[in-house]
């Protein structure tokens, strides 16, 4: 390989041990001959994440990059990662992106056909089908990626980060992700890389399984978080209301509305459009009878 990678996996991570050897284990076994490396920024973990990592830099095939930094969030994890990258592109995943033998493969190529420094590539993310079923990993997943069938180019709500490549130059230049930010972060940074002129494509052979089973709780603290983030994103581009009404924001809740309640109606409003890459099937009143 060239000591030069031309592609830089950027991985946070943050308690998910197990998970992450996994991770770490299907990157090493990518069939191409692009040279690339994986640079792992561990969030202050307090498992034995330092350890996987470790035997990773020792053992893989493919160069791995181990950082490490204080609890500061998975945003500032990936803009260290990224400064650290030697990459000129870079494939965002997460730490339970568990990625097929051709993803990295399938992501150089399509970046080699459509071309620009502008250009983007979503790969597709599933359910890991070692996992068991449950039907909140599949609305929080596979109905997203369901909406895009079929289509090509898509909208910059669709900047997913368990599984997309972006110019690293381009992404730097538009200010990297929001530290500030601890949902949503990555459309909000798709909304700032499509004013700079961002085509974002969808490559669903660039596949991805999602090894993180969510049971009804998890997924409604996906949902609290989800309207937090929109409540600081609001904060932060008030200019952008219409956008945010699309992805879950209606506009002010009843002040006599319990703050979870507030959260829930953010996240999941009833009767609105939703972004298809955030929509929600589980309605605001179903939420206040479960808590």
């Amino acid at each position: 390989m060239s000591d030069r990678p031309v592609l830089s996996v950027i991985i946070p991570t943050y308690n998910r041990a197990d998970t992450l050897r996994l991770c770490l284990r299907a990157f090493d076994r990518q069939e191409t001959d692009a040279p690339f490396e994986i640079v792992v920024c561990d969030d202050g973990s307090t498992d034995h994440t330092g350890t996987v990592v470790s035997r990773a830099v020792a053992t893989a095939r493919i160069p791995v990059v181990h950082l490490r930094q204080e609890n500061a969030g998975a945003n500032a994890a990936r803009n260290r990662a990224i400064a650290a990258a030697r990459g000129d592109r870079l494939l965002i995943v997460n730490d339970d992106t568990i990625p097929v033998p051709g993803l990295v493969e399938a992501h150089r190529l399509a970046h080699a056909r459509r071309g620009g420094r502008e250009t983007a590539i979503l790969g597709r993310m599933t359910i890991d089908p070692a996992l068991p079923f449950s039907p909140f990993s599949a609305l929080h997943h596979d109905a997203s990626y369901d909406a895009l069938a079929g289509r090509d180019a898509v909208g910059w709500d669709a900047f997913l980060t368990c599984n997309v490549s972006v110019d690293r130059h381009f992404l730097e230049d538009a200010g990297g992700f929001d530290p500030k930010l601890f949902w949503h972060e990555d459309i909000e940074l798709g909304e700032r890389l499509a004013r700079r002129g961002m085509r974002l494509f969808y490559a669903p052979e660039a596949l991805g399984y999602h090894h993180h089973l969510l049971d009804e709780a998890a997924y409604l603290r996906i949902a609290e978080r989800e309207g937090a983030a929109l409540v600081l994103w609001y904060r932060k581009r008030p200019d952008l209301v219409a956008d945010l009404g699309r992805l879950g924001l209606v506009g002010p809740p009843p002040l006599g509305a319990a703050a979870r309640h507030r959260v829930a109606d953010l996240a999941m409003p009833t009767g609105s459009p939703t972004s298809p890459c955030r929509r929600r099937s589980c309605p605001a009143g179903r939420w206040r009878r479960a808590h």
